[in-house]
């Protein structure tokens, strides 16, 4: 199994994450919606959601997956990291996603990534998003999350201390 730093592992996720192309690959998912609500977002506001949702699937595998330590260490360093590059209000965004993940924890029959999604939906659209794009968003969320999980199978995460 690969040894991987925990800031050399956040750092190659977050480089693409903050990218035009990515930008241009949610816009194609968002026109392939053709959600009239998801639509009228403003497209800042959209990247930093869908930025700040990417991070909380990110920090749930590594909680899962990995040490105490390292898991710990990945929190402080995306939270340095935002701060750092000015993207705070991504921090603040990504709050929201991890109290919804983590509601799920209070139900026995609660979906977390399905609490994300309803949390994107009702931030960016107050709700009116279609339930086809919901769908979607919890497949892309699921799909997400699996890609971290995957990268767990090869590679240990090593602490920075």
């Amino acid at each position: 199994m690969k040894k991987v730093s925990v800031e050399d592992y956040c750092t190659q996720n977050f480089t693409p994450l903050f990218s035009r192309e990515r930008e241009a690959t949610w816009e194609a998912l968002r026109r392939a919606c053709n959600d009239s609500a998801l639509s009228a977002v403003d497209a800042q506001l959209y990247y930093d959601h869908l930025r700040a949702v990417f991070i909380q699937l990110m920090l749930i595998a590594v909680t899962k997956s990995c040490s105490m330590d390292a898991s710990s260490d990945a929190h402080v360093f995306v939270m340095m990291y935002l701060e750092r590059h000015d993207h705070s209000e991504i921090d603040q965004i990504s709050k929201g996603y991890n109290q919804a993940f983590a509601s799920s924890g209070l139900a026995p029959n609660r979906d977390g990534v399905a609490e994300m999604v309803a949390h994107f939906a009702d931030m960016l659209t107050s709700d009116r998003m279609q339930q086809a794009t919901i769908e979607r968003l919890y497949i892309e969320f699921y799909g997400i999350l699996k890609i971290f999980f995957d990268d767990f199978r090869s590679i240990k995460l090593v602490p920075l201390r």
